[in-house]
């Protein structure tokens, strides 16, 4: 049924390119709070073109997109994520220990993700997080996005053998099957996997992918110890989001002449 019904969202998008080089993000509604901020810190340092992916967005948030760059629709209904009762009770246990309980709501947007990187309209692009604060050029990555698939190890899970890998931050270039398989892979088997990070991880594992590994610096966990150097800070989580959250607040008061930092 999902391979009838979605079968354009597992391919490469057929027209040509818009420029040679973008980012692309997506949000839905429960997320797209974080746009503003995200494209606060992006636009202090880069220029490059931005793709919004719309994953479910309010009509005030299409039209903010729109006058910022290349908005594109994902009709993708939700229905197609496993909900909670229908995985294996073990995984639940398990993924509930290390993660609690508050990420159930946020997993059809995660699958979703590679189905948005197959829609990109730049040649070479560079997926990013709307929890991930830009602090700097996001220029070198696309340098590493002509070959292989390019992605940052995930310092969370520094002894594992092989590395494990956070999806925040991807740089790819357009026609890399491994954006298809994930994306297929996201569509018929997320009841068995916690994440697109964990579909992407096993495809990668599984297929013995090479792949061109992120700095650090370029997904810089917020778990991590503060790192002046991080170009790109992942608040992930709902901690980040919170931490996030009082970053907006404080910005507000201050335009506001109601807040000073010392």
């Amino acid at each position: 049924m999902s391979e009838k019904l979605y079968a354009n969202y597992r391919k490469w998008r057929s027209d040509e390119c818009s420029a040679p080089e973008g980012i692309v993000v997506a949000t839905d509604l429960n997320q797209e709070w974080l746009l503003s901020w995200w494209w606060e810190n992006y636009r202090r340092h880069n220029s490059y073109p931005v793709a919004f992916v719309d994953m479910g967005m309010s009509e005030e948030i299409r039209s903010w997109c729109r006058q910022r760059g290349e908005l594109i629709r994902l009709q993708v209904a939700d229905i197609f994520v496993a909900e909670k009762e229908k995985m294996d009770p073990d995984r639940i246990a398990e993924i509930e220990n290390v993660c609690g309980t508050e990420f159930w709501s946020c997993r059809s947007a995660w699958f979703k993700k590679p189905l948005a990187c197959l829609q990109s309209p730049f040649l070479r692009s560079i997926w990013i997080d709307l929890d991930c604060q830009i602090r700097g050029s996001l220029k070198p990555l696309f340098d590493l996005a002509d070959g292989n698939l390019a992605i940052a190890a995930d310092l969370r899970f520094t002894d594992s053998i092989p590395p494990l890998y956070n999806s925040g931050v991807v740089a790819f270039k357009r026609g890399l099957k491994i954006i298809e398989e994930w994306a297929s892979l996201s569509l018929d088997r997320n009841r068995d996997f916690f994440s697109d990070d964990d579909i992407l991880n096993a495809l990668i594992r599984q297929n013995r992918t090479p792949v061109a590994e992120i700095p650090s610096v370029y997904n810089w966990s917020r778990c991590c110890a503060k790192n002046p150097e991080a170009v790109v800070l992942h608040w992930h989580g709902p901690q980040g989001k919170s931490i996030i959250r009082h970053q907006i607040m404080q910005s507000n008061l201050s335009s506001l002449g109601l807040f000073r930092t010392y």
